[in-house]
């Protein structure tokens, strides 16, 4: 089952010709509501044409998912954050003008130039879902990412592991106290086992999971990384359904400790 099955479609408005143009996302594709016959407005571009604005926005899509620099920048960012996207289009406009680049730092300038568009005009869904994309492709061909692109990929997944864990704590049942406060040890591997220790035993609480990246796309990216109040390690297909791999805390002499089990979708 592909990753996006069953993820929400979404969408933005785009000022596109002095109108006001609907771009979405759904089912791993972004289709242009107001652009019916691309092929043909692409032949007039090549002719010297005008690019219309939500032709733009298609081909920084395209670019993305090809090319998945941005997630250098999309990584450390678990949601959008205004005032971040702000000071991106003041360095975007400052690297164009100057030559000073103050982000995406692993690109090359002209990469920079470009990815920076795609950050500050594609909104923090789409990004979601183009890392998603890039995740995915990845891991088909056998996770052949360069270096600084897989050190992106694990800071991200640490990031959202940790907010979904304490997020799947605090509906635990008997109740922890202060979930954000227990040492969390996230070990991202792509050659990693999945893997789960630790207690919950007030002061001595501490959790150490095993995930391989690709929880971003398989996990993640589809909402289930907290399903049902527990915390889902991977997702499985079994005879065409899903089955979740989850951490289930049960009670013992030293505390609650962490069992794997599965629970299908």
């Amino acid at each position: 089952m592909p990753w996006h099955e069953g993820v929400p479609s979404t969408r933005f408005d785009v000022n596109c010709e002095g109108q006001e143009h609907t771009v979405v996302w759904s089912g791993g594709e972004v289709q242009l509501l107001d652009h019916p016959n691309i092929g043909s407005e692409k032949a007039l571009i090549a002719l010297g044409g005008r690019k219309p604005e939500c032709l733009e926005v298609l081909d920084l899509w395209k670019l993305a998912i090809s090319d998945g620099g941005f997630i250098e920048e999309w990584a450390p960012w678990y949601k959008a954050d205004p005032q971040r996207r702000w000071w991106l289009k003041t360095a975007l406009e400052r690297l164009r003008s100057e030559g000073v680049q103050d982000f995406l730092y692993d690109l090359p300038r002209e990469k920079a130039l470009r990815m920076g568009e795609v950050v500050t005009i594609l909104p923090h869904d789409f990004l979601d879902r183009a890392m998603a994309t890039v995740v995915d492709a990845g891991d088909k061909r056998g996770w052949d990412f360069a270096p600084s692109l897989n050190r992106h990929l694990i800071e991200a997944t640490k990031l959202r592991a940790r907010r979904s864990l304490v997020q799947a704590l605090t509906n635990q049942r008997p109740a922890v106290p202060n979930p954000a406060l227990i040492p969390f040890d996230c070990i991202v591997e792509p050659l990693g086992v999945l893997s789960v220790d630790g207690r919950l035993s007030g002061r001595d609480s501490h959790v150490k999971i095993s995930l391989h990246p690709r929880w971003l796309s398989r996990v993640w990216a589809r909402g289930v990384s907290v399903y049902g109040g527990r915390f889902t390690v991977d997702v499985t297909e079994q005879g065409g359904v899903s089955v979740l791999r989850q951490i289930e805390w049960l009670e013992a002499e030293s505390g609650l400790h962490p069992h794997l089990i599965s629970h299908q979708l």
